[in-house]
This record gives C-alpha cells, structure tokens and sequence, in this order.
C-alpha cells in the first residue's frame, strides 16, 4: 500500500502539512496509553520542525477525543500531523508488514517506497528523514 492511499484513510486530529505524490513521509504508529509512545511525541514535533518537506504523521487506532485529551496535555502534539484511523487500514498495515508494537515508523521515499521501519527514536529514522529531505 502506498503512502498516499494510507494517509486518505486517516482522519486528522491535527493538521499542519499536507501529503502531496512525491513527497517523502513518515507514518508513526501509536497510542495515548503507551509511555514510550508519549514519550516520542517532542521528538516528532521537532523532526517535523527540521524536516519540513517530509511529511510527518502519526496515527492511533483510538477513537479521536481519547487523541484530543492527550493533546490537550502535550501541546506538543499541535506541531505536527496526528490523525485517527476509524477504517482498520493502520492495523491491517501494521499486519501486512509484521508488526505488533508501538511506537512503529515507516518511513516512504519520494517514490512511495517503504524504504525503513523501526522505533522513531532510533538514529537511524532520523538519518533517514535527513537523506530525504535534500
């Protein structure tokens, strides 16, 4: 599944950027119950500060006002797109690619190509979003 199909699935809690063909993205995959999830969300809001021209998204499972009650705690969260998956697509993906916890990236170059996956803290997701940003 290509990243244009998955992010239209989604509906947004908070939108700063919008997705557009070509553009490098990163989905994250999360939820407002998980510490090491929360405690990813300054780093998001800053690689989505540094990183402008990667789209950066992340995504729970929960249902929206469960999202809006923790971004009421981290303002944080109002600097870079967070969404809600009401359809199933982010489990179904979740699935498709083998994995079970969270917090996940995916990282997708300019073509659409998932080209890495991982914890969004690791240095490599961070090496990643630098490279496609040039």
């Amino acid at each position: 599944m290509n990243p244009q199909s998955l992010f239209s699935k989604f509906s947004p809690v908070t939108k700063v950027s919008e997705f557009a063909p070509g553009m490098p993205s990163m989905l994250e995959c999360f939820a407002t119950w998980c510490a090491p999830c929360r405690g990813a969300i300054p780093h998001l809001a800053e690689m989505s500060q540094k990183y402008p021209g990667v789209y950066i998204a992340s995504v729970s499972r929960e249902e929206e006002k469960v999202v809006q009650t923790l971004k009421a705690k981290m303002p944080q969260m109002s600097k870079y797109n967070v969404s809600v998956d009401k359809t199933g697509t982010l489990g179904a993906f979740m699935e498709q690619q083998g994995v079970g916890g969270i917090p996940h990236s995916f990282i997708f170059d300019r073509n659409g190509n998932l080209c890495w996956q991982g914890h969004p803290m690791d240095k490599e997701c961070e090496e990643n979003l630098k490279d496609l940003s040039k």
